[in-house]
């Protein structure tokens, strides 16, 4: 076996410098300007040209548009043109399913260019691997972008935040832009900022699980929104931070507050069953009884007033409980909701007159029949308007309202009183849960269980100083 001997750091020849150029994985070409000013190759070598049928051989003084590629040659001629003004000139091309990148290095001698070299790689894998991250980029971003979640990026060093998606921006009311001005703790009501103030040390102190938290947020309007939060430590853009993605829970919360109240309605209904039936056959030997004594001539009869007094009280509350414990047949007929509302504001206006307070009324024109079992109605409005007079013992004016609302017909009273407290709005309708100073909470209770199987609902609103006004919503067709 013969052993070429060591280079002696001649430059290399000709013949070596083309045998390389013909085993390099690209096109290496020269070209020069004639005195018509077509481009005129000069050298074609390398594996692409002798793929393509370029090679020396095939184009050694032929015009670049009758290459064997002339169509495509023709539509880069201006990059030529410009490489032939002294300029390096970089494009792509595409050949079928296949791209390549070109390069044009003008060769200049006192001051002309005298030749142009050339060469061409192909690139078609980098073109498509690119061509994959952007679609893959494009995937992710509108996977953050369109979510139906909120989604966060913040430095743990710094509290305020990176990034914030849309759909974070729609919970709170604010613009991505004005969020990223923001820190978390802006979005949380003041009682609640030691939530977040807790969770920040963790990270800081180098504590990477993911964290679950929920707590009450502040809207831009300053109105409160539940929401759920699931972060965790990750590295953005080669520093510790926290990525986060926070979900609008006020429908769950709910959802899982009128699961939990209906729960306690079937224990008290339970109850009340129970109740009821031990007690009310005694109170009715012992009701009848009186009744007898108290025909009889002797001087103690405000003694059986009394008496007589507080068992009908007794038998009330044992009604309401009733009214609970089990579901009544309900005969419903479609009545006139105005006339039912006059019916009770009269009713309603002695004892309104008693707590120097004026009933104002606001009925729509034109509202349908609404299909109801009158008295358990009037029950409950007659019970509403009764809490809104008697939330105002100083006086004022109780506003009555009644409209249409799609296919719903909407019923609202409203006071002028001193409204409810935030945390104590989500305890009315409970059993035994009142603001009155003598109240039971079971006529609550019951005008909820009435609007319930009416396929209705009662929303309150209210706040403290302003008055609140308790709002019935029933289907009408």
């Amino acid at each position: 076996m013969l052993l070429k001997p060591e280079s002696d750091g001649t430059a290399p020849s000709t013949d070596e410098l083309l045998q390389t150029m013909e085993k390099g994985h690209n096109h290496i070409f020269k070209m020069i300007r004639d005195d018509a000013g077509d481009f005129v190759v000069t050298l074609s070598e390398g594996k692409l040209a002798k793929e393509f049928g370029l090679m020396k051989e095939q184009l050694l003084g032929k015009k670049l548009t009758d290459s064997i590629c002339a169509g495509i040659n023709r539509h880069v001629l201006p990059y030529y043109e410009r490489a032939f003004m002294g300029r390096v000139v970089d494009f792509e091309t595409k050949i079928s399913e296949r791209t390549f990148s070109t390069t044009l290095s003008p060769i200049i001698k006192d001051g002309m260019v005298i030749e142009v070299v050339g060469s061409s790689i192909e690139i078609t894998k980098r073109k498509q691997i690119e061509q994959q991250l952007q679609e893959t980029e494009a995937l992710y971003r509108s996977l953050v972008e369109d979510t139906l979640v909120g989604v966060y990026i913040a430095y743990v060093e710094h509290p305020g935040f990176v990034y914030v998606n849309p759909r974070l921006a729609e919970i709170f009311g604010y613009s991505q832009d004005e969020l990223v001005q923001m820190t978390a703790a802006d979005l949380v009501i003041p009682e609640e900022r030691s939530i977040i103030r807790a969770n920040q040390e963790r990270r800081l102190q180098g504590e990477r699980s993911s964290i679950r938290y929920q707590f009450r947020g502040l809207r831009k309007n300053q109105s409160m929104v539940d929401v759920e939060v699931l972060q965790k430590t990750s590295v953005y853009k080669g520093k510790a931070a926290v990525i986060g993605i926070l979900q609008d829970v006020t429908e769950r919360k709910q959802a899982e507050e009128m699961i939990r109240k209906s729960e306690m309605l079937s224990i008290v209904g339970q109850m009340a069953a129970g109740v009821a039936h031990e007690i009310r056959n005694p109170l009715t030997s012992l009701k009848g009884f009186v009744q007898l004594l108290s025909r009889q001539p002797r001087d103690n009869k405000e003694y059986y007033r009394i008496m007589l007094a507080e068992l009908n009280r007794i038998e009330f509350i044992i009604s309401e409980f009733l009214v609970l414990a089990k579901p009544h047949v309900v005969i419903q007929r479609e009545h006139e909701i105005k006339q039912l509302l006059e019916h009770i504001v009269i009713l309603a206006e002695t004892n309104a007159i008693m707590y120097n307070v004026e009933i104002e009324t606001h009925y729509e024109q034109g509202m349908p029949l609404v299909p109801c079992e009158e008295n358990q109605l009037k029950q409950v409005f007659l019970n509403l308007l009764k809490n809104a007079i008697e939330a105002m013992p100083g006086g004022g004016k109780v506003t009555v309202t009644a409209k249409m609302e799609g296919q719903m017909l909407l019923v609202a009273f409203a006071d002028q009183g001193c409204g409810i407290p935030e945390e104590r709005l989500g305890k009315l309708g409970e059993p035994f849960f009142t603001t009155k100073d003598k109240g039971t909470g079971l006529g609550l209770m019951v005008s909820y269980k009435i609007i319930a199987t009416h396929g209705g609902t009662i929303r309150v609103r209210s706040k403290e100083g302003e008055g609140t006004t308790f709002e019935v919503r029933i289907p009408v067709g």
